[in-house]
């Protein structure tokens, strides 16, 4: 995680795999520590991204929760976050040819280079400055996740399965979104937008059985 502004390294943590619940806990603690950002930047890759409903993940989903604004670049264009790219074609070259013995010991490496890099290591952007002296941290208090809705909308907490209830009938709306609540808005004819938040995520068609329908959908045949 890095600061698009200063070039900050925010941290670099060495996981088993992709489960986002650990993740989640290392961005409450950059969140307690640094602030809560405007704007996150991701590819469209686990953990962040998914093929479901709006790309959200259970992460990104949890972000937008935060009132974060989840900001995929286009699939297959690292370039559109070319700078975060560079820097970890850096961090590999410097820290893993060859790499340590264990994930430990990679860790400490890890923290080493994150140090030099933010702290000593000029940056030509930052009329040769490390990036430690032009980015300041704001701590704040922990934040809740809190999605709002149009009064007169319908809402619906969205079950471990990822479905909800609605006409008397289960609708799969996405685990992403599993334990928050989905905003109804009706639409004419026996219909209704899905929204999360501010996001339209999908309708619901009355004459349809199952899931949703995704927010730009396309009828095939």
């Amino acid at each position: 995680m890095r600061d698009l502004f200063s070039r900050y390294v925010l941290s670099i943590r060495l996981l088993p795999d992709q489960r986002w619940e650990p993740v989640r806990r290392i961005f409450l603690r950059l969140f307690k520590n640094y602030g809560y950002p405007s704007i996150i930047r991701v590819d469209n890759g686990s953990p962040f991204g998914t093929t479901g409903p709006a790309g959200l993940s259970r992460l990104s989903a949890w972000w937008t929760a935060l009132g974060i604004r989840v900001e995929f670049i286009a699939p297959g264009h690292p370039e559109q976050n070319g700078g975060h790219e560079q820097m970890h074609r850096v961090f590999k070259a410097e820290t893993t040819k060859p790499s340590s013995q264990n994930a430990r010991a990679q860790q400490r490496r890890t923290d080493r280079w994150i140090y030099n890099y933010d702290k000593i290591r000029p940056h030509e952007a930052l009329g040769q400055r490390p990036p430690g002296e032009v980015y300041r941290p704001r701590p704040r208090a922990v934040r809740k996740p809190r999605l709002s809705y149009a009064r007169h909308w319908e809402l619906r907490r969205v079950r471990s399965n990822g479905q909800i209830k609605w006409r008397g009938r289960k609708r799969f709306v996405g685990e992403a979104f599993v334990g928050y609540k989905v905003g109804l808005k009706p639409i004419r004819g026996n219909r209704c937008r899905v929204y999360f938040g501010h996001l339209l995520i999908g309708e619901l068609w009355e004459s349809d059985v199952g899931a949703m329908r995704p927010a730009k959908y396309t009828r095939r045949g």
